[in-house]
């Protein structure tokens, strides 16, 4: 593919779009990076200290330069926008994905590029111009299809926004010659949606495996409270609220015997954990990755009940650490877990099992502890050397079938 002009990867953030880019560039097929937040610091070598110092940190891609190349009407947009009332922010958000792909769309007449990888929101007009050009074009679909979305959470945002959205996703859709989802469970949606089976594909993401590792295990302490551990913002998707209830019953059950961490950013249902059992829960603000396998370590069993998580790399994450986990039936992880081997898939929102099960760990803690080696073994078949050979596999499936 390379010969060709290999694969453009955009994207108006990061979220795994850097590992795809340097996966396809391990496999020479990448032809360049284009993203809305800087990849390389010789990117921000033209700003004046001040701006550079104001801009969110992300680690470097381990890309040459001239691959990488950084749109910043994205990150500026979305500066102006965290200053705003929330309905403001997330129509500035759209705004901000709509204006990055305008901008890569422009330059694709000059891009050296068979194929491009655009993440949704931010694909249509990259799309559009693809087309005319012979380009195949690929949905980064990061999250599961809308129909989905819809039907198991309540609409956040403004009507007229979610309508704006839904068909611009739609027009991408079509426009797509071929869908990358991130698990199993995203592609079955997408599949449900009446997308030919055979152009909708499920790359599982990863982890960082020499990062997050297990410590010594907390739950050889038995005089200490049981832990539950939450990583990840506190909205209704994520089913904050489903784990507040299941734990409020955990709690009157053991009292004294239990605790629940939660790490994350603050989301539309962080009120919940006010009215919630202030003694035994213990509420942090999202922390940088290097501090979070200490978390993980710190605890015994990981939680995450999502209405809706295409995939929910925290849960890999916690694995690697040796953590068994809980997760909904909803969350694109589950494909991870051995059932009763490393941890347990619950039906999306049963708070009575989802109740049942945490009180298990609580009452074996010993069977629990003994399912770490079976949790760490199952992560790293999920790391992001898998994951690069698994893009690169299918990326060079559908170039054969673009030829």
């Amino acid at each position: 593919m390379a010969g060709k002009g290999g694969v453009l990867v955009s994207h108006p953030g990061r979220q795994h779009s850097h590992q795809a880019a340097t996966a396809l560039e391990h496999a020479g097929m990448l032809a360049a990076y284009w993203s809305g937040v800087p990849s390389r610091e010789s990117q921000l070598d033209w700003l004046p200290g001040w701006i550079r110092d104001r801009l969110p940190r992300y680690a470097p891609v381990n890309l040459p330069d001239h691959r990488a190349r950084w749109f910043p009407i994205a990150v500026a947009l979305r500066r102006v926008g965290r200053a705003m009332p929330t309905a403001a922010e997330q129509a500035i958000d759209f705004l901000a994905c709509r204006a990055f792909d305008r901008q890569v769309a422009r330059g694709l007449v000059r891009a050296s590029a068979s194929t491009v990888v655009a993440c949704e929101i931010s694909a249509l007009d990259t799309f559009r111009v693809a087309k005319t050009l012979g380009m195949t074009t690929v949905l980064d679909a990061a999250s599961v299809h809308y129909a989905v979305q819809d039907r198991v959470t309540p609409v956040a945002e403004a009507r007229w926004l979610h309508k704006r959205i839904l068909g611009v996703k739609h027009a991408e859709i079509d426009l797509a010659d071929h869908v990358l989802t991130v698990s199993e469970m995203a592609r079955a949606g997408y599949v449900a949606a009446k997308l030919d089976a055979s152009r909708v594909h499920a790359v599982a993401l990863g982890a960082d495996t020499q990062l997050f590792v297990p410590g010594n295990p907390a739950s050889d302490d038995h005089n200490r409270p049981f832990t539950f551990l939450f990583v990840g913002a506190t909205i209704y998707r994520k089913g904050i609220d489903l784990l507040l209830e299941a734990f409020g019953a955990v709690a009157k059950r053991y009292p004294e015997r239990v605790r629940l961490v939660v790490v994350g950013p603050r989301g539309d249902s962080h009120g919940l954990l006010a009215r919630s059992i202030s003694g035994a829960l213990s509420v942090r603000p999202a922390v940088a990755q290097p501090e979070l396998p200490e978390i993980y370590q710190g605890a015994d069993c990981f939680v995450l009940p999502s209405r809706h998580d295409s995939f929910g790399m925290t849960v890999i994450e916690a694995m690697a650490c040796g953590l068994p986990a809980i997760v909904s039936e909803m969350v694109g992880a589950r494909e991870a877990i051995e059932q009763e081997q490393c941890g347990w898939v619950v039906p999306l929102a049963d708070t009575r099992t989802l109740t049942e099960r945490m009180a298990w760990c609580v009452e074996n803690r010993a069977a629990l502890a003994a399912m770490r080696p079976a949790a760490r073994a199952a992560a790293e078949r999920y790391d992001w050397a898998h994951y690069g050979e698994r893009l690169a596999e299918v990326m060079t499936h559908i170039a054969g079938r673009s030829d």
